[in-house]
């Protein structure tokens, strides 16, 4: 039997060039022990003492089995039909490329032999010599992964310079009969791992055990998803954790790979801020497991808020995403996390120049039922980023830690329950001079410092109710605190206490209609502290040189949203990859107990349509409402009129894979904002509304993107965003650039795998400054004692330089029986322009410096990894 794999494309006599197209093969098929099927030797032939040798092409599904047998090279005498029997009954293991499993054709040589037996009349001289099944086993063993001890089935087994093989069964083990005595060399092979050879001696009446250890080629080969989860969403982007690991600056997150992809514009330095095709910050909802929260990244965005070992697939959504998704008017980030751990215990370390963290998984009970996993880390970048803060006008300490706690139930048989625990604690402490940029107030002297935490319990309980109706519910408890201050005399503390509940029911009748109704639920208690040296009211007649009395308000409340939604995942056609659409609508709700009442409706739409073999078009509609912001929605007395923010979304795009690792895609995308809520310029003491609804806003851009998979030892990216995102305050007012408006973004990425498990990579930026005012001077307020500045041109018509960088990444992997290792260094900002963060001007406006981000910052890190 020979083996030699072809091209799928064979059996369907594609013209060449499609061929060329296909994905390498990264597993070969495997002829399953039980499923080879001998056949009938022809009668004919063996009366006529012939032998004969019929080359087939066998084609593989995608499950193993044979879907078709074709003759390539007859060899008559009745061998041919014997065979395409027989091989129709053959069960392989499957051919895998870079999408996982797929159908192949192979090349089969189908032989038939003569036993030693009677033939014409004559009688053998000896006894035919023993069937191989009856000699005795002479070598046996099993081969286990390098690291996590795993034992590898489907492995070739071969005693090099002879003909005896074999395959290593589920367990990984192997035996061979009646290998003679000797020496010999055995190797061990499998597309993906390494090959290993070792020499052995087989002494008669003996077997020569071994236990063969192998390291994985690629051992973060786990997929993380962006852009359209489990088929539920119109645009689909996938990286790979191998990719994620390798991004320089990423530190291994892959919630930090988003700010690489299209539609995302780079954030100022220290903020992490999410802004998403032309958005707010706020505008962008992040959820976990389905559950807002409401932050994603740490201070200055260095690292997300939960550990990268615990997520399961990042789903990154700049537009046109569905209705279990609202109360957001820019993208949607959902983290899913994982339920289950690895089958042996594991323990992670690691530890760069940000910070250190570790965790631990494992499976517990008599039937491994309880499934546990434990994170927790700790910054020390407030230690550390001095010295690379040159600018003498300010100094930055943040400080951040995480914590994550996972339980999984998996006894159950149709039931899964898991409780997920996490929180995290940041701290920003930013001081000035006394003598700049603080101006003449000594109320307005001192540090500045942020504080906010989030804890999250997040219980999750999935049942599938029959072969056609599943759902889940999704109760959520958590605990928000926010805090700022400015020296001794302007304090913001506000506690937010937090229910949310998600369910879903799901209803498949066929493979073609999926109905889904949801709830998305949220709760919140609030208590808010504020505190002035001054109060309000006296504004309007302030004397700077008076005795100032502190003046402060606290107050409770409580603020719900039952949003309701409905959608639907329609698949019209038989071939169910040839249009995709999904309608749906929301309900949105947000009561202020005691302030007020917004409510909106949110019809929307999206669909895919392949209109070429590897080509589709996409585009989605819909209205998008956001409830205001906390900051926004409160007045001491009386009732506050505000309603949703809005706006209207269309996207049109077009994908396609131009070869097996070769994809792009470009997508337009234009917003109708309205009803945006603005400050009140007419807003004069504490009972008038500080806030309406009178902003407009237009965004509009184009996204591309080309990416090479990771395949033959080269992965990356290219992708451009343009985008324009204007506002307007009131009607009678100028439109102005948003205040992160960003033409142009640029990032192009690669990284390649070198002999010895070393790997480079590298990542370019390139990103168009934010808007700015300019400012000329000012003029002094003797009564305020302020000076008031005046510009020499309109709201953000000037622009900040174009931030530039460049960086790198160098790792070594080292690989042992028990455990792994993997040292590394970004190397940061190898190149950098002058990458302006912000401006900041002296207390009368006369001079000012614009303020860079980190300089050249090489950051070694190591990862430990422990299998137990």
């Amino acid at each position: 039997m020979n083996l030699l794999l072809l091209s799928s494309a064979f059996a369907q006599e594609a013209p060449a060039e499609e061929v060329e197209e296909l994905p390498p093969i990264l597993v070969f098929p495997a002829l399953l022990e039980d499923g080879f099927v001998q056949a009938p030797y022809p009668e004919a032939a063996k009366e006529a003492g012939v032998e004969g040798v019929v080359i087939l092409l066998i084609e593989i599904d995608v499950d193993g089995s044979v879907s078709y047998v074709e003759v390539l090279q007859p060899a008559g005498n009745g061998f041919d039909e014997a065979a395409v029997e027989a091989a129709q009954g053959f069960t392989f293991s499957p051919a895998e490329d870079v999408n996982g499993p797929t159908p192949v054709a192979i090349e089969f040589e189908y032989g038939f032999v003569l036993d030693v037996q009677e033939v014409d009349g004559a009688v053998p001289e000896e006894a035919p010599p023993p069937e191989p099944e009856e000699l005795p086993v002479t070598l046996e063993g099993q081969v286990l992964e390098m690291a996590t001890r795993v034992p590898l089935p489907e492995m070739t087994i071969s005693v090099m310079g002879t003909d005896f093989t074999g395959t290593t069964g589920p367990d990984g083990t192997f035996a061979i009969r009646g290998v003679p005595t000797g020496t010999y060399t055995l190797q061990v092979a499998r597309p993906g791992w390494d090959t290993r050879e070792l020499e052995l001696d087989i002494v008669e009446g003996e077997v020569t055990s071994a236990e063969v250890w192998v390291r994985n080629q690629d051992y973060d080969d786990a997929i993380v998803g962006t852009y359209r989860k489990n088929q539920d969403e119109i645009t689909r982007r996938t990286i790979s954790m191998n990719e994620v690991r390798r991004i320089p600056g990423t530190f291994g997150d892959p919630i930090r790979v988003i700010q690489n992809l299209p539609g995302a514009a780079r954030s100022p330095f220290g903020t992490g801020l999410l802004i998403i095709r032309g958005a707010n910050p706020e505008d962008t909802g992040v959820y976990v497991d389905g559950i807002r929260i409401p932050i994603i990244y740490h201070l200055g965005g260095y690292s997300s808020v939960l550990s990268p070992d615990l997520i399961e697939s990042v789903d990154y959504l700049p537009g046109g995403y569905g209705v279990q998704y609202g109360r957001t008017l820019g993208g949607a980030v959902d983290i899913t996390t994982k339920k289950e751990a690895p089958e042996q215990h594991h323990i992670t370390w690691s530890t760069d120049l940000l910070d250190s963290g570790g965790l631990y998984e494992g499976r517990l009970g008599k039937n491994d039922q309880h499934h546990v996993g434990i994170a927790a880390r700790r910054s020390y970048v407030d230690y550390v980023i001095g010295p690379f803060q040159r600018n003498r006008f300010f100094t930055a300490k943040p400080r951040w830690a995480d914590y994550q706690l996972r339980y999984t139930y998996t006894g159950l048989e149709k039931t899964t329950f898991s409780v997920f625990v996490m929180g995290f604690d940041d701290k920003l402490l930013l001081t000035t001079p006394d003598d700049y940029a603080q101006g003449p107030d000594q109320d307005g002297q001192g540090d500045v410092s942020v504080h906010y935490f989030t804890h999250r319990a997040i219980l999750n309980l999935e049942h599938e109710f029959s072969e056609t109706l599943s759902g889940f519910v999704r109760p959520a408890f958590g605990w928000d605190y926010t805090g700022f201050g400015l020296g001794q005399a302007f304090k913001l503390d506000q506690d937010n206490y937090m229910l949310e509940t998600r369910a879903e029911l799901s209803w498949h009748p066929n493979d073609r209609v999926e109905i889904v109704p949801g709830m998305d639920y949220i709760g919140i208690g609030y208590d808010f502290r504020f505190e002035l040296p001054v109060n309000p009211d006296s504004f309007d007649s302030f004397d700077p040189l008076a005795e100032r009395e502190d003046w402060g308000v606290t107050d409770t409340g409580v603020a719900h949203g039952p949003d309701l939604y409905l959608k639907a995942n329609l698949k019209p056609f038989k071939d169910t990859d040839r249009l995709y659409l999904q309608p749906g609508i929301r309900y949105s709700r947000v009561d202020v107990v005691g302030q007020y009442v917004a409510q909106g409706w949110d019809p929307r739409i999206a669909g895919r349509l392949r209109v070429l073999p590897k080509g589709y078009l996409k585009g989605a509609a819909g209205i998008y409402t956001q409830p205001p912001q906390t900051t926004e929605s409160w007045q001491p007395e009386g009732n506050y009129t505000l309603f949703m923010e809005k706006q209207r979304a269309y996207s049109l795009g077009y994908e396609h894979q131009i070869t097996g690792a070769i994809h792009a895609d470009v997508e337009g995308f234009y917003k109708d904002l309205y009803d945006l809520i603005v400050f009140n310029r007419d807003w004069t003491n504490l009972g008038d509304n500080a806030y309406i609804n009178e902003g407009t806003g237009t965004v509009y851009g184009v996204e591309f993107m080309v990416r090479h998979d990771p395949v033959d030892r080269l992965f990356g990216w290219v992708s451009y965003t343009y985008s324009r995102s204007f506002r307007q305050d009131y009607s009678d007012s100028d439109e102005y650039a948003y205040d992160f408006d960003q033409p142009h973004i640029l990032t192009a990425l690669a990284g390649y795998k070198l002999p010895y498990a070393v790997e480079v990579s590298g990542r370019f930026q390139y990103v168009s400054g934010n808007p700015t005012t300019p400012y000329a001077g000012s003029f002094y307020d003797s009564d305020l004692d302020v000076w008031n500045p005046y510009s020499t041109a309109a709201y953000n018509s000037q622009r900040l330089g174009a931030y530039q960088a460049l960086d790198l990444r160098v790792e070594k992997g080292f690989t042992f029986k028990k455990w792994r290792m993997s040292v590394y260094t970004d190397f940061l900002n190898v190149y950098k322009g002058e990458n302006p963060e912000f401006r900041l001007y002296n207390y009368d406006y006369t001079e000012y410096v614009d303020v860079g981000g980190l300089p050249f910052v090489p950051s070694p890190g190591i990862d430990l990894e422990f299998y137990l």
